[in-house]
């Protein structure tokens, strides 16, 4: 059994960059990650022996399913190569990991590539919030609710709220420091976003 495992190398894309309006697909996506992952980890696609892509809601957004197969459809030379696709939410991408880590854990395979691939903003904000909603419990909660999430934290929030009290400038200091981190981040899609200290009060036009 495998005792050390290493991540060699990665690539981000740019959140904030729209590949629909320039003409593009999910499977462009892919192959610039690929592309970018070969030079960043310096190892070959003829080193892979898995492969293992996170997704969840490629065929609610965009049609597409099998998405397992999409690293050999856009490098011939992952052709014949194990590959599954992963399903866990917003978890999705530490799911694809760990299993990834499992297989080099058991001894069957010494290099893994995890890709993580999603495609969000190639519709209108109230069909991707009802396509995101498909990961709420259908029929079950937040029925008649359009924007399924931001009503389910709000559940969650007023429940933290009865049992434990919550002081809005908590959050409110969590909302501007992930904002400040994210201008930080060359690839975050907020970074460019501008806000007052009015964005972050208790007032909702702001």
């Amino acid at each position: 059994m495998t005792s050390d495992i290493y991540i060699l190398g990665g690539y981000q894309s740019d959140f904030a960059r729209n590949y629909v309006k320039q003409g593009l697909e999910v499977s462009d996506i892919v192959s610039e990650v690929l592309t970018q992952t070969w030079v960043d980890s310096q190892i070959e696609p003829t080193d892979i022996e898995t492969i293992h892509v996170a997704n969840a809601f490629g065929q609610l957004f965009n049609g597409q399913g099998q998405l397992g197969g999409m690293p050999a459809t856009v490098e011939p030379q992952l052709w014949g190569i194990p590959s599954s696709r992963h399903e866990a939410a917003c978890a999705s991408g530490g799911i694809a990991i760990l299993a990834a880590m499992a297989d080099i854990e058991a001894g069957r395979y010494e290099c893994a590539l995890v890709v993580g691939v999603e495609q969000e903003r190639n519709v209108p904000g109230d069909q991707a919030a009802i396509n995101l909603g498909a990961a709420a419990w259908i029929g079950h909660e937040g029925q008649g609710v359009v924007h399924m999430w931001p009503h389910m934290f709000s559940l969650l929030a007023d429940e933290y709220d009865a049992r434990y009290g919550i002081d809005s400038q908590h959050l409110s200091a969590i909302a501007e420091l992930n904002f400040r981190n994210a201008k930080t981040n060359p690839n975050a899609q907020t970074r460019a976003w501008s806000h007052t200290p009015e964005s972050f009060a208790d007032d909702d036009v702001a």
